[in-house]
């Protein structure tokens, strides 16, 4: 107590006050982000563990569970691998890991929400070549097809992030009486990076993480939409150029208005989720080299922290959409769970 009076007479009043606000409203948050971070870990880990059981099995085994199950993973790995380094990076107000962690941390991060949106857009690739090809796509969406385009999709992905591993490092900065540190992109945190630099940084995942795969899939569903409830029941599709037409029974049709609706529900809630982080990153690019901080002050701050909540609990919302929208999906989690159950209180 002694030091802090000593440290008080070399500093002006106020700013001794802004660093007891500052402190106080950072040891709040370094409670209550480490607490929602940690609900999201336990629902999304348990929900994804169970998406993916359920749709490995043989009878639900075809192009879309495929997929399912790569964003269930790409879920699981964010989950595991990101969400608990950044409660940790809210509670401490210095970076408590090695080095190469907070490129990798930051690497696998920008890696997986590029998972999650691609996966979301052969998703609906998928579905508008099972409602606008049924016939002559059904070779193509099978799950080996499947799943070689899903990895290779993720190592396009893992090869074009590197650059994110490279420039994220340890930021040691002066805060008020002491010393913090942070991991950040190190030329954009000491404001050395030209504006076409940050730019690049901040943009590039709006447009690639966002509004291409987004504006993708937009123009998929517009297709597939049209084509399924604009058009009879009995549906006539032609099998090639030169054959008869084969009908598609309403039973069919039925079933796969269901599976697109539940594609497009998933596609609905991730894009509004990670909308306000979208938008924090545009508008860091934009500002910079000012920073959304000093332009807003304390409600830019939760602001931004409510962006990232909000991202973060993607990871673990797919698997309720599922309970709810899926009759299988449903079924085998009341089955998993059922068993889980007659397990525990046997025992």
């Amino acid at each position: 107590m002694s030091q802090l009076d000593n440290t008080s007479d070399k500093f002006p009043l106020k700013l001794m006050q802004l660093y007891e606000e500052t402190t106080k409203f950072e040891s709040t948050i370094g409670i209550v982000i480490p607490t929602i971070f940690a609900c999201v870990v336990v629902i999304g880990l348990v929900g994804n563990l169970l998406v993916v059981i359920v749709a490995l099995n043989r009878q639900m085994i075809d192009s879309t569970n495929t997929l399912i199950i790569g964003l269930a993973c790409s879920d699981l790995m964010f989950l595991t691998l990101c969400v608990p380094f950044t409660a940790i990076d809210y509670a401490s107000p210095v970076w408590l890991f090695p080095r190469w962690m907070c490129s990798m941390i930051n690497y696998l991060q920008h890696s997986s929400a590029y998972f999650s949106v691609w996966t979301l857009t052969l998703m609906a690739l998928d579905r508008f070549l099972a409602v606008c090809f049924p016939v002559s796509s059904m070779t193509l969406r099978s799950p080996m097809n499947t799943m070689t385009t899903i990895l290779v999709v993720y190592t396009v992905i893992l090869i074009s992030q590197i650059p994110i591993a490279i420039v994220h490092d340890i930021f040691v900065y002066d805060f008020i009486i002491e010393k913090r540190s942070t991991c950040a992109v190190i030329s954009i945190a000491n404001g050395k990076a030209t504006r076409l630099q940050a730019r690049c940084y901040y943009f590039s995942f709006n447009l690639f993480g966002y509004l291409l795969p987004l504006g993708l899939t937009c123009v998929l569903y517009y297709f597939m939409l049209r084509r399924l409830w604009c058009t009879p029941a009995m549906q006539r599709v032609k099998q090639s150029p030169v054959s008869k037409t084969i009908k598609i029974r309403p039973e069919t049709l039925r079933a796969k208005r269901k599976v697109t609706r539940l594609v497009l529900c998933v596609v609905i809630i991730w894009a509004l989720c990670w909308l306000p982080l979208n938008v924090c990153f545009l508008f860091s690019g934009i500002f910079y080299p000012d920073t959304l901080v000093t332009k807003g002050g304390k409600p830019m701050v939760i602001a931004q922290i409510s962006s990232q909540v909000l991202a973060y609990t993607n990871s673990c919302l797919n698997p309720i959409l599922y309970a709810f929208l899926s009759d299988s999906f449903r079924e085998g989690f009341l089955r998993i769970l059922s068993t889980v159950f007659r397990i525990l209180t046997a025992g």
